[in-house]
Formats: structure tokens, sequence, C-alpha cells
């Protein structure tokens, strides 16, 4: 009894080294840009995502500036191909903690696919109750609504190009 058991464990434990760890796609890349003034690291920042993407509008006064979604010809990183769109959504967040300015830049790689739709029955003695309005029966969609972007994976190489670019334009000559 005990062998099976060590047996099993020992397969569960090699079973979980070789596929890894799920990381948070969530997160991005920091970077600490050193004793700068926030509000000159935020107009840097500006201008080094303007050099990469397109800015969504959004309140000069924002720790987080958003990119407009943009499209990228990501063939050569899928193993199987396939002809859904792909694009990059670009974040970076400015955070000033203990007189230091915190750079947290995240590129995320989305592929286009469907929309799941479920539709749910009556439950119950109410077949006879509509469980739809009759706006809902005859509305047309969009497909724009039947679109969803699941985002893939992250673009890590671009994340440390702006961090570090960002880095480069507040301390000229130095590495960080």
């Amino acid at each position: 009894m005990f062998r099976h058991c060590l047996f099993v464990l020992t397969g569960v434990v090699i079973s979980v080294a070789l596929t890894g760890c799920q990381t948070d796609i969530s997160s991005g890349t920091r970077l600490s840009l050193g004793d700068v003034s926030y509000d000159e690291a935020l107009t840097v920042a500006r201008e080094v995502m303007r050099k990469h993407f397109e800015l969504a509008p959004g309140n000069p006064g924002d720790s987080e500036i958003v990119a407009l979604p943009r499209p990228v010809d990501a063939r050569a990183r899928r193993i199987l191909g396939g002809k859904s769109p792909t694009r990059q959504i670009a974040t970076l967040r400015l955070q000033s903690r203990s007189g230091y300015v915190v750079a947290n830049a995240t590129v995320r790689l989305q592929r286009q696919g469907a929309a799941g739709f479920e539709q749910f029955g009556a439950d119950g003695n109410y077949s006879t109750i509509p469980n739809e309005t009759p706006s809902q029966k005859t509305a047309a969609t969009t497909p724009q609504q039947n679109e969803a972007w699941e985002t893939r994976a992250r673009d890590r190489g671009m994340e440390r190009t702006i961090v570090h670019e960002l880095y480069d334009a507040l301390h000229p000559g130095k590495t960080p």
C-alpha cells in the first residue's frame, strides 16, 4: 500500500513539474524609475508610449496610459497557424512609492474568436410564460457584438522596450 501511494505521489509531482505553473497574464514588466518627479515621469511616459502606439483618449492626470488596440501579424507565434486576427493592447501604469516612481508596462496579445452564446430554457411549470422580450426575439446582432477577444500571451519584449526607453529618457547615460 505504501509503495502504491508513493508511486502515485511521485507521478503527481513529476506531472506538476513538467507542466509548470501558469503565469499571471495581467502582471507586467516593472522597473523603478528612481527618484524622479511623478509629473515629469508621466509626461515622458506618454511620449514613450506614443512612439509605439496610438493612445486612447483619457484624462491627462491619470496614472494609467492606455493604448488603442493595434493589429499585429502573429502567424510566426502560432504553432498551427490560423487566420483569426491578433492585436496588441498596451497599458503603462505609474505609481509613486516611498518617493520613487515605479513603471509597470503590460502588452497583451489578444486573438479574436466568436463569443459564446448560451440560451437558457424555462424551468419548472413556466413553459407557457415567455422568457424573452419581443425585442430580444427579433433583434439583430452586429458583428462587433458577436466578437470576443481572448488574451493569449504577453509581448514581454515590447514591455521591456517601453520601460527601458522610459528609464533612459529620464536618466540619460545611466543603466537601470
